[in-house]
């Protein structure tokens, strides 16, 4: 059986890959974010019930994914794809995933992937010092910010509850609690269930109209645990909420909690980025004295999914807690700073993703990242400046990051309750999305703010410039008029 292809069958394959990646980053703009399916559509067209048993020529399979997959999926790489926390990727981080799955190495261990271990340590170091943290910090690469959050947490149970847990399990007469804001990412609530902490231990401290945790409650909320004998173990600091893109002040929960012991963690998944801009420094102060940060660079750093890092001031502390004994993985070794990186976490296939960022970090420099930051900042400061000079267009908050959440606004309402015209609101902005998701020409999502849906547009697309967001907003403007007509009681 071959499992390989001969050299002119190798290069006649290239050649077919080379030019799907050209057609797919030429002229995105030319193109659709999404050529719309019905659900019905897409199962009847791609669902197959069982496998192919008829081998085809390679080239053939690949052309079915050229004609067929690809136009049916959504176009991350557009200018107007702006619906998820990542968008697209940069060409060499592209090739950087397609290296690192080539060499199909594991870094579990250092005789396995000698190299890919320092190259990790090397990039881990890079983004510990860009987001602040004291120097000598470094961490491990997981796949996603859930994955980070979790081990994160971990971490902070089994260090702060007593390095014992990991035998004996939690002493539920402790009452451990997790403290996060209703804000956080719902990542937070599943590891508190997959900790043993249960979500009825995890404490939801209130939020300001912007989303970011209010310090007042918070006070509270630690004053109410010292009465009901509960041990609040951890907090969770989220640097860019998923819903608003804000900030919880990060400073105030490191003063407030740090005394008492509590393992501070920083959610710092889409917001990392900002700590590169001049404006988003003053956000991370309190930064150096977080014990976790977990930083996705396939969100602002511009990485296919996934490249997410847990960073740490201390990374031994991983070890007691996942480091185990298996004599057929792990064999003594000579003294080196770099250990194997299967006792720092739970994973023993453990993928080459630091490949990609050290790949574009060294063909574009530091520069390229911080250049990137400012720049999709002051594209969302731009969009909003034009939102709050629009008469029809309202924003409940001004933006820490590149996330954009508005909302169209009919004459009439203005002199009436926010409760008075939610329902058609909500009900015309949502149509509105579905309508322009349907259209295939941009792709965005909604949410509710402060009881209101609302338009949440993510502006970190290099591709996306302000004019072309400005003709949306007058496509929307239509929209919004020619629904309240049809819908005019």
């Amino acid at each position: 059986m071959q499992a390989y292809h001969e050299p002119n069958e190798l290069k006649k394959v290239t050649q077919n890959l080379l030019e799907i990646l050209n057609s797919y980053y030429h002229e995105p703009e030319k193109s659709k974010a999404i050529e719309f399916h019905s659900k019905e559509e897409l199962i009847e067209a791609f669902y197959e019930a069982t496998p192919p048993d008829v081998p085809s020529d390679f080239n053939t399979v690949l052309d079915e994914f050229k004609t067929q997959i690809l136009p049916a999926s959504v176009k991350t790489w557009h200018p107007l794809f702006m619906n998820q926390m990542f968008a697209g990727a940069s060409f060499p981080s592209i090739l950087g995933d397609l290296l690192a799955s080539m060499m199909n190495p594991t870094l579990a261990t250092w005789e396995m992937s000698p190299v890919a271990t320092i190259i990790e340590k090397n990039v881990a170091q890079w983004m510990a010092s860009l987001i602040g943290l004291p120097k000598g910090s470094w961490g491990i690469f997981l796949p996603g910010g859930s994955l980070s959050n979790l081990l994160a947490l971990t971490v902070a149970r089994n260090h702060v509850l007593g390095i014992e847990t990991r035998e004996k399990g939690i002493e539920a007469s402790s009452k451990p609690t997790l403290i996060c804001s209703k804000a956080s990412h719902y990542s937070v609530a599943n590891a508190a269930n997959i900790l043993g902490i249960g979500t009825d231990n995890l404490i939801l401290i209130d939020t300001l109209p912007n989303g970011s945790m209010d310090i007042r409650d918070l006070e509270a909320q630690l004053e109410r645990c010292d009465q009901d004998g509960r041990r609040p173990f951890a907090i969770v600091a989220t640097m860019g909420l998923t819903v608003t893109g804000c900030f919880d002040p990060l400073a105030d929960i490191v003063r407030i909690c740090k005394p008492r012991g509590i393992h501070v963690h920083v959610d710092a998944a889409f917001g990392g980025g900002m700590a590169m801009t001049e404006y988003g420094k003053t956000l991370f102060q309190g930064i150096k004295e977080a014990d976790t940060v977990t930083w996705d660079a396939h969100k602002t750093m511009h990485m296919p999914l996934t490249s997410s890092v847990l960073l740490m001031p201390d990374p031994e502390k991983l070890k007691p807690v996942f480091s185990q004994q298996a004599s057929y993985l792990f064999h003594p070794q000579d003294p080196h700073e770099i250990e194997d990186l299967g006792k720092y976490t739970p994973l023993c296939g453990k993928r080459f993703d630091a490949l990609k960022l050290w790949l574009v970090w060294k063909t574009y420099g530091t520069s390229y990242f911080k250049d990137l930051a400012e720049d999709r900042f002051k594209l969302v400061q731009d969009f909003n400046k034009y939102i709050e000079e629009a008469d029809d267009l309202d924003l409940d908050y001004k933006s820490q990051s590149p996330i954009a959440c508005f909302r169209w606004v009919a004459p009439a309402w203005k002199t009436q309750s926010r409760t008075d015209y939610a329902s058609t609101s909500n009900a015309l902005h949502r149509h509105i999305r579905e309508a322009m998701k349907q259209s295939g020409n941009a792709f965005f999502n909604i949410t509710n703010v402060n009881g209101l849906d609302q338009f949440r547009m993510i502006l970190i697309n290099p591709l996306t410039e302000l004019e072309p967001l400005i003709d949306l907003v007058q496509s929307i403007r239509k929209m919004a008029n020619d629904y309240l007509k049809e819908h005019a009681s």
